[in-house]
């Protein structure tokens, strides 16, 4: 058995226990520089995109080993939400927006950093949805420390794939304006994000992205306020006992996990 280690990033705070590990919130390069180029705004959406991601990660290896067993069932709906989020995310690098960063630039392989870092908590990571899988199926009993055990063998690298990833994208400013990385990865969303179904897996996001963080400066998603209240407010109430895990009410602020342990 391995032990998950705190990758050490500044966190906006630590009002609450998801804030302080295992995985530590990205600082966006918005709140850092205060540009507003494409290749910051879309780095900085990138952040908002992982620190969801972390977000409920770090809730669902928080709750596991305190989850009663009346809760059971909708834990594991919310850790296969955050599993098939994260798999559609890079899916979605992998198939269509890193292969367009390289067609725009002209460099094979550019991205092919990412693509390892994919790898390396790939393995891991299946194998922690497999379990999921078979929980779903009833052919395995729950375990909170089996999760956790689980999770140990690809968070450290995961952590470190989703900080890395902000700063290789800043680094593509040297392509100017013969790279249109912020319709790319707007076009990259729109796929990902459509193919997730509105009820079971793209709440998964609203449940964990604090509209407070770096004191509210972020318009994120990107989509129009109306929108934005449809897929929270109507979709995201549809399955509302499997989102109370998350690190966020449905009024987007912070709020400590229900089965924090303390």
């Amino acid at each position: 058995m391995t032990t998950t280690t705190i990758i050490t990033s500044p966190a906006s705070s630590t009002r609450f226990s998801w804030e302080a590990g295992p995985m530590h919130l990205i600082p966006s390069p918005l709140a850092r520089t205060g540009a507003t180029d494409d290749f910051t705004v879309t780095a900085t959406e990138m952040a908002m995109v992982h620190n969801c991601i972390i977000r409920a990660f770090n809730s669902i290896y928080i709750q596991a080993p305190h989850i009663p067993t009346r809760d059971q069932k909708s834990f594991i709906a919310y850790m296969m939400a955050a599993y098939q989020g994260l798999e559609a995310h890079h899916d979605g690098e992998e198939t269509f927006f890193f292969p367009e960063i390289e067609k725009a630039t002209g460099e094979t392989g550019l991205m092919a950093a990412n693509i390892q870092q994919h790898a390396a908590f790939h393995s891991g990571f299946h194998t922690w949805g497999a379990w999921l899988e078979a929980l779903q199926r009833g052919a395995t009993p729950y375990s909170g420390n089996a999760c956790r055990e689980l999770m140990d063998a690809f968070m450290d690298p995961l952590s470190v794939h989703l900080a890395d990833e902000i700063p290789s994208l800043l680094a593509l400013a040297k392509y100017g304006d013969a790279l249109p990385l912020r319709a790319l990865s707007q076009a990259e969303g729109e796929k990902v994000m459509g193919a997730l179904s509105k009820t079971a897996q793209l709440p998964l996001f609203w449940a964990n992205h604090d509209t407070s963080f770096e004191g509210g400066i972020h318009h994120f998603p990107p989509v129009p306020a109306p929108v934005a209240w449809v897929l929270r407010e109507v979709f995201g109430r549809w399955n509302a006992d499997w989102w109370k895990f998350g690190t966020v009410g449905f009024d987007g602020m912070p709020r400590e996990l229900l089965y924090a342990g303390k």
